[in-house]
């Protein structure tokens, strides 16, 4: 941005809410994803923006849109940083738009058992918040204190009980949205409607790229009156995921289903010694009701050849599960190598892609382990991580670029989506198109519809 256009916003807007402090850049230039923290340290300054917005309601993202439409001038919306795509980094400059201000809780409602909150609301706060009530978002990604509601909206997050409860398109009642021209749009809000397509769509993975989500409508739930937990293990890879595709196909809906291959196993067991695949499993709801949830759980694991533990690895494993400090040392270390990758295929096709992806992998990291989980009727989502080392981290960046196109090339050849919760962002861009197919010109379509100068977060996802 030019020093005359910097006086222009603000003049259009409170100057106090426009940050230029170079630490705060250089914190909004980079975001979770190993690739980040290398070419941070590598002082690469591709993504740093020109200048952070921080508004104070929807009216002056607005106010921001509008100038930034007239303008010409780039707009990255950003939540918390937590993403792992690079969705949230400004790359190609200009404004971005920091939603820290659009924080609070505007009203629970127990009768309907819905939350209205601003999008910057941190998923962990909100959680805190409705547990004194004696309610849940039941929607808990591994980054739930560290991640915002208008972030889960534009990735299309999942979280860990999304077997049971679904992902945030299914817990997504309404929001209100700023289109890039400075419109703001409510959209309508109701249990169910048929009037006409559902417009939330549109924007709900969308990742910044055609309006501004101030506020959201969320559903919540009572907390459950009764849990049970239980692990199993399998005598192969194979037989654990009949099983557990036995368990969505029967009509039961555990709330936990997480199946681990034999070598991520030692570390969901927090035993080194372990070497079988294992399955968490866990249920909720009305004692009699879970209690009978679980019997025919164990019973058709039991008829997979599955042999059952108990369930107290699975509750340490509750207790643990949104640490992920292991992955971030390596990370932190110069040339140090570890991603994850997650992917989603039917059924059929889910051994096929975890066959061909762990052996293409393998020989690009020193340790490759996976697992199951958001398990559906029609399939499950595959989680890989991996970790190593190079020599530095020029290399370092160079393996795992090359990490990336070997996921994602072998996703594309066994028919496999290219992500389940992640999102696009910058590391999925190219394969999207290929992914999307034909139908990536009714999204190109629908973006020079809505942001006909393209400022709305350049450079991601098409």
């Amino acid at each position: 941005m030019t020093p005359n256009q910097i006086q222009q916003l603000r003049q259009a807007i409170n100057p106090q809410r426009i940050v230029c402090d170079k630490d705060e850049l250089a914190r909004h230039s980079h975001d979770c994803s190993p690739l980040a923290a290398i070419r941070r340290r590598r002082g690469n300054q591709a993504t740093c923006p020109d200048l952070i917005v921080q508004p104070a309601d929807h009216q002056e993202v607005s106010t921001v849109l509008a100038w930034a439409s007239s303008n010409q001038v780039p707009v990255t919306t950003w939540g918390a940083g937590s993403a792992v795509t690079g969705a949230p980094l400004a790359s190609n400059g200009g404004i971005c738009l920091d939603l820290a201000n659009l924080n609070q809780t505007l009203e629970i409602n127990r009768e309907n058992l819905t939350t209205r909150v601003g999008a910057g609301k941190l998923g962990g706060e909100l959680e805190m918040e409705l547990n004194e009530h004696g309610l849940t978002l039941n929607h808990s990604p591994q980054s739930l204190a560290q991640s915002t509601v208008g972030g889960w909206l534009s990735t299309r997050s999942s979280g860990q009980m999304s077997s049971r409860y679904g992902s945030i398109e299914d817990l997504c009642v309404s929001f209100t949205v700023v289109l890039p021209s400075g419109k703001i749009i409510g959209m309508p809000s109701a249990p169910r409607a048929a009037v006409g397509p559902d417009m939330r769509q549109l924007f709900i993975g969308a990742e910044g790229m055609l309006g501004v989500i101030t506020d959201v409508t969320l559903k919540m739930f009572q907390i459950p009156e009764y849990r049970t937990f239980e692990s199993c293990y399998f005598p192969d890879l194979n037989k654990g995921l009949s099983a557990l595709q036995h368990v969505m196909q029967s009509g039961l809906r555990p709330f936990l289903l997480r199946y681990y291959d034999a070598d991520e196993a030692p570390h969901a067991m927090v035993d080194p010694q372990f070497k079988h695949p294992v399955l968490f499993l866990g249920c909720e709801g009305p004692e009699h009701v879970t209690k009978a949830e679980m019997a025919t759980a164990i019973d058709i694991c039991r008829h997979h050849e599955g042999q059952t533990m108990g369930g107290r690895a699975v509750k340490s494993w509750m207790k643990r599960r949104f640490d992920f400090s292991g992955i971030q040392r390596i990370i932190d270390k110069p040339g140090g190598v570890a991603e994850t990758i997650e992917v989603c295929h039917y059924w059929d096709g889910i051994r096929n892609t975890y066959n061909s992806m762990r052996a293409g992998l393998k020989p690009l990291a020193d340790q490759v382990v996976g697992h199951f989980s958001h398990a559906y009727p029609q399939g499950v989502s595959l989680y890989f991580i991996l970790s190593g080392c190079a020599a530095d981290d020029a290399l370092a960046e160079k393996k795992l670029l090359n990490i990336w196109w070997v996921a994602m090339e072998t996703c594309i050849q066994t028919g496999a989506a290219i992500s389940h919760h992640h999102g696009v962002g910058l590391l999925r861009r190219q394969p999207a198109r290929t992914y999307l197919g034909e139908a990536i010109s009714v999204l190109e379509g629908i973006k020079q519809a809505l942001d006909p100068t393209g400022i709305m977060n350049p450079g991601k996802l098409i």
